[in-house]
């Protein structure tokens, strides 16, 4: 997956490149940001040994990562529609996250991936029935298969993988975010430097203010 996570190292260079910090990223605020974590914490434990082998975790284990998604997208939401700086990148990002979030639903908790797909980056399927696993072969009675894993990362991307559409747009939101926490907001220095001058031109005296402008009108610079 770390061809998922190369949009948002590009987006931390380049805000690095037009002055942004790290202190910006870290101090901007992320509603429900404990909830992402406890859901990718489950997703964690599920998916790796001992659980991922263990009977009652393949039985339900599919509904549990679907209700992990669930939170993913209720935060995004809440992210992306409330009262944040920067809203349109988690919107983004929630668009991808409810597109895979549906397709997982319609197709028995499992994210259907491409079988040509997997032969393209692996060599072969890399589905082991015997373990619990968050993807299933794609097949005839697929729904909405095109949304499913189906576009093989290029090769000369280090540990790649199949991925969908739905995770190129939250890739394609978190480097988004990231980029705009951290770059420095220009505007708002404008403003700041604005206000400074007015609140400095009106803590002077009249004699002062009237000598400025006799200046400027001796010049026909004033008008």
């Amino acid at each position: 997956m770390l061809g998922l996570l190369a949009p948002t190292l590009v987006a931390l260079a380049a805000a690095r490149l037009c002055g942004g910090t790290l202190r910006g990223l870290m101090s901007t605020r992320v509603r429900g940001w404990p909830a992402i974590v406890v859901a990718f914490g489950l997703e964690l434990v599920l998916y790796n040994p001992p659980l991922d082998g263990l009977e009652w975790a393949r039985a339900v284990g599919p509904w549990l990562w679907l209700a992990a998604r669930l939170v993913f997208v209720a935060v995004l939401v809440w992210n992306g529609w409330g009262d944040t700086r920067v809203a349109w990148p988690w919107r983004i990002a929630a668009a991808g996250v409810a597109l895979n979030t549906l397709v997982i639903t319609l197709n028995g908790g499992h994210m259907p991936q491409s079988l040509d797909a997997a032969r393209a980056v692996w060599g072969a399927s890399q589905i082991d029935p015997a373990r619990l696993q968050n993807v299933s072969t794609m097949a005839a009675d697929t729904r909405l298969a095109w949304l499913g894993d189906v576009i093989a990362e290029p090769a000369w991307l280090p540990r790649r993988n199949v991925v969908s559409i739905g995770d190129l747009l939250l890739a394609a939101g978190v480097a988004a975010w990231v980029f705009c926490a951290m770059r420095p907001d220009l505007r708002r220095a404008t403003i700041g430097s604005r206000i400074g001058k007015s609140d400095r031109w009106s803590r002077t005296t009249p004699l002062a203010r009237s000598e400025v402008r006799r200046f400027f009108a001796s010049n026909l610079w004033y008008r």
